[in-house]
């Protein structure tokens, strides 16, 4: 086996995940993103990682509502951070999984920051499993489920691999995923429009969206 080329490392670091609950900014919405997740279906016919019903990969360009969940992401890498380029929106999805359905194991890179926001689950749903977390007490490396619940927003480093187990109840585990990263190619984008009934910030295109769910 050659000594060049790409190889695997084990390294351990520590890594940022950042957690939210904004059911009271966006819990309006959850019928009207649940109604398009719906009515889309499986766009992808499973052929991607998630293994459930999945819409376009850039669906927050095609639903005002998924622009907006995906904006409250894209404004919570940004805040308080100072950085050369700009953030931007890489994609935006929306997943519906019903029992036996799940997501294999993955991860975004080259994506920089990776997010998901839950519009209906129980305690009963899948959890999101982040993989090789070190367990603090006997520095073992394990997967830490996470049950959400609704309105949780979680924003993680794009690398980390994550996955879903099977579902196995008939409660159904709808939510809204998407990848952000940065825009190299200018040092002075203004991406600081604010939408005036959210304080979250918008990117340049958002008031080109049509939405026939709006």
């Amino acid at each position: 086996m050659s000594e060049y080329g790409w190889k695997g490392y084990n390294v351990k670091t520590n890594t940022p995940i950042r957690y939210e609950n904004l059911s009271e900014d966006f819990g309006a919405l959850h019928p009207k993103i649940e109604y398009y997740i719906r009515k889309r279906g499986d766009v992808l016919k499973h052929a991607s990682n998630v293994k459930a019903n999945m819409t376009e990969w850039r669906t927050h360009q095609k639903s005002i509502h998924f622009m907006r969940i995906a904006n409250a992401a894209l404004f919570l890498c940004q805040e308080g951070m100072k950085t050369k380029y700009p953030l931007e929106i890489g994609d935006c999805w929306g997943a519906l999984y019903k029992k036996g359905e799940h997501t294999i194991s993955h991860h975004h890179f080259p994506f920089t920051w990776s997010f998901t926001y839950y519009v209906k689950v129980s305690e009963h749903t899948a959890p999101l499993i982040f993989e090789n977390v070190m367990n603090p007490q006997d520095k073992s490396f394990v997967n830490m489920p996470i049950q959400p619940k609704k309105g949780d927003l979680f924003i993680f480093p794009s690398q980390l691999r994550h996955s879903v187990p099977q579902q196995k109840t008939d409660d159904e585990r709808i939510m809204v995923a998407g990848n952000i990263w940065y825009n190299f190619k200018s040092e002075n984008i203004d991406i600081a429009k604010i939408n005036s009934d959210c304080k979250y910030i918008l990117q340049d295109d958002y008031e080109k969206i049509s939405d026939s769910t709006k």
